[in-house]
């Protein structure tokens, strides 16, 4: 029996090993090996990680019927971007040092939604990327414009000039004087004003007709010089430009491919040659104004266009110096509307 104030003797012939013992070494050895493995290949719930995704040419996915279409010796390449859900710690500080990469936080992404209910919306961005690339090529080789009664204020941008003058459901039926048919009527005519201009916009408000005059603004979201941060609809829409076109884009989804498909769009229905055999890719939202805007996930983009082989970036104006950070070889044009970038492969650059 141990007493108080008395030590256990050692066993006969056993001598006590101070400091780690073995078996203390071997479980620390188990741990180091268990963070080791789980830093590699247990994902962070909470990181998600933009990578560079598909390419394809944007030519190859567009079927047109009932018109006459020509061949191109070069491509258009429409770029993508792919999303990671499964990244462990080590991915995630690889993609700190790798521009082709870029960390984002899952809640960033998904807005609080779902993966799930973000790629339901993307489908529905991708379809009115096609809908703008239909309008804004066919308008411009003379097939149709599109008609309606008006363009319905939908919301302003809190803070811009139209924020506190328009109000949601004002419907735009002249700009300085001009009748406005659509959102497009109204894009293009701000769109041709520099900072600083004042633009009369009239309204139709609860059955009576006001004009407000608004100063424009530097556009904060891509640099272009007259922004007034109104969200619109076109009344009663309507577009038949007897073309019949069907974009085969699968499951690619987003916003920033309707730049590229209307050149391709353009391109098929025209005998000279926009590529001139070159490789060129590009991206950028289209309004159907024509109207080029900033995208997401540039830098993936660019880089997997570089990888492609391609020896042109066409980049929206806002994107246009991160672009240039992961360019290497390939030369980035900054575009702000469609006929920018027309006017830049016509002239062959």
């Amino acid at each position: 029996m141990q007493q108080e104030g008395w030590e256990q003797p050692d066993p006969p012939g056993v001598k006590p090993v101070r400091g780690f013992s073995l078996w203390r070494w071997i479980v620390a050895g188990i741990v180091v090996v268990g963070l080791a493995a789980a830093a590699v290949f247990v994902p962070i719930p909470i990181i998600y990680l933009y990578v560079p995704g598909p390419v394809r040419d944007a030519e190859d996915l567009i079927e047109i019927t009932d018109s006459e279409t020509f061949s191109s010796e070069g491509s258009l390449y429409m770029t993508t971007v792919s999303v990671d859900t499964s990244v462990s710690f080590v991915e995630m500080l690889v993609a700190g040092i790798d521009s082709a990469q870029e960390v984002v936080m899952k809640e960033d992404l998904t807005q609080g939604g779902t993966l799930e209910e973000l790629r339901i919306e993307q489908r529905r961005e991708m379809a009115d990327s096609q809908e703008s690339a239909r309008q804004v090529a066919l308008s411009e080789l003379g097939h149709d414009r599109p008609t309606g009664d008006g363009a319905r204020v939908v919301t302003t941008i809190t803070g811009a000039p139209a924020d506190g003058v328009l109000m949601a459901d004002d419907v735009i039926v002249a700009v300085d004087g001009q009748p406005t048919m659509t959102t497009c009527d109204v894009g293009s005519h701000i769109d041709s004003l520099e900072t600083g201009d004042t633009v009369s916009i009239t309204v139709e408000r609860d059955g009576r007709t006001r004009t407000f005059e608004i100063e424009v603004e530097v556009n904060p979201f891509d640099g272009s010089p007259a922004f007034v941060g109104i969200q619109m609809q076109t009344v009663n829409f309507s577009f038949e430009p007897g073309v019949k076109v069907d974009f085969k884009t699968g499951q690619i989804a987003g916003p920033s491919a309707g730049l590229v498909l209307a050149l391709a769009l353009y391109d098929q229905l025209t005998p000279s040659d926009l590529t001139d055999g070159r490789e060129i890719a590009g991206t950028g939202t289209l309004a159907c104004d024509g109207s080029v805007g900033p995208i997401g996930g540039i830098q993936q983009k660019v880089a997997a266009a570089r990888a492609k082989g391609a020896e042109i970036f066409l980049a929206p104006a806002g994107n246009y110096d991160a672009a240039l950070e992961v360019a290497g070889g390939i030369e980035v044009v900054p575009i702000r509307t469609f006929d920018d970038a027309l006017e830049y492969l016509q002239g062959s650059g």
